[in-house]
């Protein structure tokens, strides 16, 4: 193995790039010229009107392996193995935020060192496989193009110690900006959380055995779903603090829950229910002393 390659995997330890990377990048912005970008078009030509310079698709990745996940008998140790649980799958929801975490961190570094202010129409492609020991691997990767500011001032320089990372399109990126509005970053979390099947479900004051003839709410299942998002909307909320942010714009959200299995421990069964995955992921915005908020000029605007 050279040199190179044994630093290369060093900096990558340490959550950087490449030194492949960095050198292509560092020559891109001394040198200048060709440019590559994943915008359309429209989006390109829109960055000249607007007052931004593209100067490079950047990119951020990272594999991740998922580690040991506790079995529900040391989560839950001492509960009735017939009653119904629920708890976040900490190991999980972990991995989640950390393989993320480093892609957009690698991200923001490809754009620093081709000179950029900001990353607009960030995308991301995400995904998880099984390897032949059993073990999961999470894969993280996201996409975008750096741009730099004609407008930039020396206010927004000292603020800034890295690019800010926006999924906004250019002509979003670009009315914020001018209406005063600093776009800071991008914010996001996920979390996952298991709620067990059990052999009786309360509803109400009774007790309905699965299976029953009727329609009813699975309770603990529809609370696993609130408890995912109210876990997650509080760590968007106090990363956007973090920033001093006066709100978060654009935010998607996205869910999903699949049938998921529990391994037992020291002679308990295994336990069956639903791993609920919740996420969500936006732009955190800070409004500037030249903020311009103009009202409508029709009231009837208001209600239609």
């Amino acid at each position: 193995m050279s040199a190179e390659q044994q630093e290369s995997l060093a900096r990558i330890e340490q959550g950087g790039i490449t030194v492949a990377a960095e050198r292509r990048l560092r020559e891109l912005r001394e040198r200048g010229g060709l440019f590559t970008s994943d915008l359309s078009v429209a989006g390109w030509a829109l960055t000249h009107q607007l007052g931004l310079r593209p100067l490079s698709q950047v990119m951020g990745s990272s594999i991740y392996q998922l580690g040991y996940q506790a079995t529900w008998g040391q989560l839950e140790g001492g509960f009735d193995p017939f009653g119904t649980f629920m708890f976040e799958l900490a190991t999980y929801s972990q991995a989640l935020n950390e393989v993320r975490s480093r892609a957009l961190a690698r991200l923001a570094e490809e754009a620093t060192h081709v000179g950029a202010d900001a990353v607009v129409e960030v995308s991301t492609r995400a995904g998880e496989s099984s390897l032949e020991t059993g073990s999961v691997t999470l894969e993280h990767t996201v996409f975008g193009t750096a741009v730099s500011r004609s407008d930039r001032s020396s206010e927004t320089d000292q603020r800034r110690s890295r690019p800010a990372l926006t999924e906004l399109s250019v002509a979003d990126y670009s009315k914020l900006v001018r209406a005063g509005f600093e776009p800071l970053g991008i914010v996001a979390w996920s979390s996952v959380f298991f709620a067990g099947y059990s052999p009786g479900i309360g509803l109400g004051g009774g007790t309905l055995m699965v299976g029953a003839m009727e329609n009813f709410e699975v309770r603990d299942f529809t609370q696993a779903f609130y408890n995912a998002r109210e876990s997650v909307m509080a760590e968007l909320g106090a990363q956007a603090s973090a920033l001093q942010a006066s709100g978060v714009v654009g935010v998607r959200i996205d869910h999903r829950a699949v049938r998921h299995t529990l391994p037992g421990r020291m002679g308990n069964r295994e336990r069956t229910g639903l791993m609920v995955t919740f996420n969500a992921i936006g732009t955190a915005i800070r409004q500037t002393e030249q903020a311009t908020l103009h009202p409508p000029e029709n009231p009837t605007d208001l209600t239609t």
